[in-house]
């Protein structure tokens, strides 16, 4: 306790270090509180205090409320009455002697960085204790009970406003006061896993089924299955099964489209039918079926205006499957070792990979075609590319890094200038959170653009391996992006593939272990906030789930009172644990029985699916 406070009491006080540039702290005091890039004061209150860097990451809590309360104390508060102002500066005493005793929630419910408004020791997160020290614990527990890991701004619970008002406080000061707490997120294993590196996964929709595709030849339990095989869930639970016997090589890409798995690869054989590197297999009918012939590894698959293109390190890099052979749609303009990426942008096929284009000008590692012709996506990114994908309506690129400074491991494309942007490269220093040799795969997913990769990544005090979030934080009034990474593992090799559905993040690679000691072999799940994931749904109903977290009894409620007809119940890994029909009436269940964990439902109203996710005590 007493190091903690001479720590936070250094960050203000000591001249002996000083960052250099004020965007360093910044980024981990948004890692922290996300409210930090609303602040029109935070300039003047990073380049006024020199600091010493915390070394831990309730340090950079407690300097989070330090600063903040210093800034409050500040705020121009003649607009509010006598009483307004005295319990505004009352309360902010209380929350001095709040961070200086340095005693915050236990995040040790959920695998995410949230809220806890009171954790299981009864310690409350400081919107929790200024309430208490007003006199409104029975305001707090409440909150506590009804929605324990709610941002401020997304608080139902009726009386916050009330007391922010009699107390002098905005909603918006609340919410710049309230930290999020972090958590090592575990890695679920997936029965065992496999036996050698997977390089894509494709997730056919919630409770279903996931398809895993690279080098191996059997799981961990010994289910063959020859390079490509599918998770499902049978009587006895989850396991790995066989797709048809395989392919007799290396698989590296695949796509679901209509009810069929696209596999491409090194492979000359599916199931038993000769195929030269591109197989379909009809999952209604249990069988595969060739699609003609390339001459080296198929990298990517995907359908453009309707008809199927393959890219790789065959002749000529990009072809069209015309119903009977490949056709070669590269019009000679490419030259290199190969395409490793498609992916279908507005009107465009965009197509990535390690080559350079025959322009005269020195164009590389992009192109785009119309259907027609090609077309030129500016000069290219500056390092050979992996993977593209779309996210918040804009191209990115996942890029190889090389040394010297001009470098990439994540680009986006601006169509205002017709360039591609660094985004991300590895610094002199920690600072900036990433450092590697490669990112190899996107997944655009929520507000999240989530990535894999060889690399080495950090948010305040959280380290990571390999994988993971990423979002992006614009100042307002200013220009300056901030890239906020948030890892979601440390494994011990790289990650290669990620697939999403509403419940959860599938990844998979070279890996063995995740934070050294968690045995996966080479493929796992994750489930991220529940806030990040959107609720699907084809209505402008929602569906709603409380108390959250929930320890016996599970109210279910929609919008506008419609009727609720079946709920399912997903656990972290994807298997369904509970299924039931509803009655018109029923509104709660008992999940007295489930095992503590992060948890989806899926709801029946009105003849339209919602999901929901909730926390189990």
């Amino acid at each position: 306790m007493r190091q903690l406070i001479l720590s936070v009491f250094c960050l203000l006080f000591t001249t002996a270090f000083s960052f250099s540039n004020d965007n360093v702290l910044l980024k981990k005091l948004v890692s922290v509180n996300a409210e930090w890039l609303k602040q029109s004061e935070r300039h003047a209150i990073l380049q006024s205090a020199v600091f010493l860097q915390p070394q831990s990451y309730n340090a950079w809590i407690a300097a989070h409320l330090m600063l903040v309360e210093k800034t409050l104390q500040a705020r121009d508060v003649s607009k509010l009455t006598t009483t307004q102002k005295h319990n505004r500066f009352k309360l902010l005493c209380q929350l001095n002697e709040y961070w200086r005793a340095g005693v915050f929630p236990i995040n040790d419910y959920v695998t995410y960085q949230t809220p806890v408004f009171i954790d299981r020791q009864g310690t409350h997160c400081a919107v929790g204790f200024l309430m208490q020290q007003s006199g409104a614990e029975d305001l707090a527990q409440k909150i506590n009970t009804e929605q324990k890991f709610a941002y401020v701004h997304e608080i139902k619970v009726s009386g916050v406003k009330a007391w922010a008002d009699k107390h002098g406080f905005t909603i918006d000061e609340l919410a710049w006061i309230q930290p999020g707490y972090p958590t090592n997120l575990p890695a679920y294993s997936m029965e065992g896993g496999l036996n050698g590196t997977v390089n894509a996964i494709a997730a056919d929709g919630p409770g279903l089924s996931v398809y895993a595709a690279g080098s191996f030849n059997k799981s961990t339990k010994g289910v063959v299955c020859n390079n490509i095989a599918a998770y499902i869930s049978g009587f006895a639970g989850f396991d790995w099964v066989s797709v048809d016997n395989g392919v007799n090589g290396a698989v590296h890409t695949l796509l679901m489209h209509n009810n069929k798995l696209y596999a491409g690869g090194e492979f000359s054989t599916a199931g038993s039918v000769a195929a030269g590197k591109v197989a379909m297999y009809d999952i209604a009918m249990g069988q595969w079926q060739a699609l003609g012939s390339l001459d080296s590894t198929v990298r990517a698959l995907t359908f453009y205006k309707g008809e199927l293109y393959a890219a790789g390190d065959f002749t000529g890099f990009v072809a069209k499957w015309n119903g009977t052979t490949w056709q070669d749609v590269s019009q000679g303009m490419m030259y290199g070792k190969g395409a490793t990426t498609l992916k279908v942008w507005d009107t465009l096929l965009v197509v990535g990979g390690n080559f350079e284009l025959t322009t005269g000008a020195l164009r590389k590692h992009v192109i785009a075609f119309d259907g027609t012709q090609p077309r030129l996506l500016g000069m290219g990114t500056t390092t050979p590319v992996n993977d593209l994908e779309i996210h918040d309506g804009k191209l990115y690129a996942a890029c190889n890094v090389i040394d010297g400074n001009d470098t990439c491991a994540l680009a986006v494309f601006n169509q205002h200038n017709n360039e591609w942007e660094v985004l991300l490269k590895p610094s002199m220093g920690m600072a900036d959170g990433f450092d590697g040799n490669a990112i190899f795969k996107l997944q655009s997913h929520g507000p999240n653009l989530l990535a894999g990769g060889n690399f080495f990544c950090t948010a305040g005090m959280i380290t990571g391996n390999n994988l993971m979030a990423i979002k992006n934080g614009k100042i307002p009034g200013d220009t300056t992006v901030y890239q906020i990474l948030n890892p979601l593992a440390v494994t011990d090799k790289p990650v290669r593939a990620i697939a999403t559905d509403v419940n959860t993040v599938y990844f998979g690679g070279a890996f063995l272990t995740n934070k050294y000691t968690d045995t996966l072999n080479h493929i796992a799940s994750l489930q991220l906030d529940p806030t990040s994931i959107k609720n699907v749904s084809n209505s402008t109903i929602n569906v709603s789930v409380f108390p959250n977290p929930v320890l016996e009894s599970l109210s279910i409620q929609s919008s506008d009172n419609s009727e609720l007809s079946k709920l399912e119940i997903y656990d972290a890994t994807g298997r369904n644990v509970h299924e039931q029909n509803l009655t018109s009436k029923q509104k709660s269940i008992s999940v007295a029985n489930l095992p503590s964990g992060v948890y989806s439902a899926k709801i029946l109203a009105n003849n339209k699916w919602h999901t929901t996710k909730f926390v189990k005590q």
